[in-house]
């Protein structure tokens, strides 16, 4: 089980993710409308050691669609790592409905306590 909490309005979880140059425990957005499995920032990527393998046609919440460079990363939940699909884009790092669904999580949240939970 991994506890979270929601922080203004926005359901935050830690999550351990490496590549080549190094390993970071990240504190990501948990987003429902995204689709994927993880969205960091180009210096993360950077950090990481992530190279570019691919571009990802995206549809972003008004409906339009845009490219954006992606890459893989290994990402490690409760001692469990998988190698993810990352999507390269500014701002902070997110977790989508794609990497819940790899891993096998429910989430629960409780928004009077600001409290969240993924549980197998």
């Amino acid at each position: 089980m991994i506890k979270g909490i929601i922080h203004n309005n926005r359901p935050l979880i830690s999550l351990v993710v490496g590549w080549k140059l190094g390993v970071q425990e990240l504190v990501a957005l948990v987003d429902t409308g995204f689709t994927g499995e993880l969205k960091i920032a180009p210096e993360k990527a950077l950090e990481l050691g992530l190279q570019t393998t691919h571009t990802e046609r995206v549809t972003l919440a008004d409906e339009n669609e845009v490219f954006m460079q992606a890459s893989l990363a290994l990402v490690d939940l409760e001692g469990i790592a998988n190698v993810v699909n990352v999507l390269i884009s500014k701002g902070i790092p997110i977790i989508g409905v794609g990497l819940l669904r790899r891993y096998g999580y429910a989430l629960n949240m409780d928004v009077k306590y600001d409290s969240l939970i993924l549980q197998k």
